[in-house]
């Protein structure tokens, strides 16, 4: 069986608070959480935090919660929080993932159940507007496997590479191996937490049809509830997506 985590903190350097962050009336963790509900295929559905304040809405919405320490990235919490847990096969949706599509999440428990011995992650076309965006994360893929991440690359060369979506999906062997690692140079300098274990294991990913928008910093706030908002007023959208995505 396949769990997802849902790590989150209130000290983001880029946007303090976000977790609690209401996007028409709801907490962005609660309709990230909703969203990996719609999946309909994970066993447990948890959210792991180091704040009070994340629990007590969490719990109150429904939601399973299980307290961590000071992690430096959200893998390091989720490896910290399914140990707790015992579990094995688990994806790390992003809190800031409210608009996270449902199919896309069925397709990297699948991929992950088939290749417990990899690393699973997620991209999209990337808009070649974005491709010195520093808050788009970019990712070059060779064969279905990740061989590098980055925030910038020159508009030349965006037709190479693909925008990378806030999932990750890992077993317990792959989790512990990562927590036990230092953080690298490139990590840090690129604060990306996937490079401390690039090279290591393949990185395979799962190519969405749909675009990532997450809230990474507070201009991203107000797209994201426009979107909520036609959400509501044509229910139609807010249906699960039928096309099937590819493994790239």
């Amino acid at each position: 069986m396949v769990s997802c985590i849902v790590p989150a903190r209130m000290g983001s350097s880029r946007f303090p608070g976000k977790p609690l962050l209401k996007l028409n009336g709801k907490e962005m963790i609660v309709r990230t959480m909703e969203r990996a509900m719609l999946a309909g295929c994970f066993d447990r559905i948890v959210c792991a935090t180091d704040c009070s304040e994340i629990e007590a809405v969490v719990t109150a919405a429904g939601f399973d919660c299980v307290m961590t320490g000071e992690c430096a990235t959200g893998s390091d919490r989720v490896a910290e929080a399914a140990k707790k847990l015992g579990l094995d096969l688990v994806v790390n949706l992003q809190g800031d993932e409210p608009l996270v599509e449902p199919s896309v999440l069925r397709d990297v428990a699948q991929d992950l159940s088939e290749h417990p011995d990899c690393w699973v992650t997620v991209a999209c076309p990337l808009n070649p507007s974005e491709a010195e965006l520093k808050t788009v994360v970019k990712v070059l893929v060779c064969d279905g496997v990740a061989v590098d991440f980055t925030r910038s690359v020159a508009p030349a060369e965006a037709s190479r590479w693909f925008q990378h979506q806030g999932i990750y999906a890992y077993s317990r062997e792959s989790r512990e191996e990562f927590a036990s690692l230092p953080q690298s140079k490139i990590e840090l300098e690129r604060s990306l937490e996937q490079m401390r274990i690039l090279g290591r294991r393949p990185i395979r990913i799962v190519k969405s049809a749909y675009p990532s928008i997450s809230v990474d910093v507070p201009s991203d706030a107000e797209q994201v509830e426009n979107i909520l908002l036609d959400r509501l007023l044509y229910p139609l959208l807010d249906e699960p997506l039928r096309k099937g995505n590819e493994r790239i």
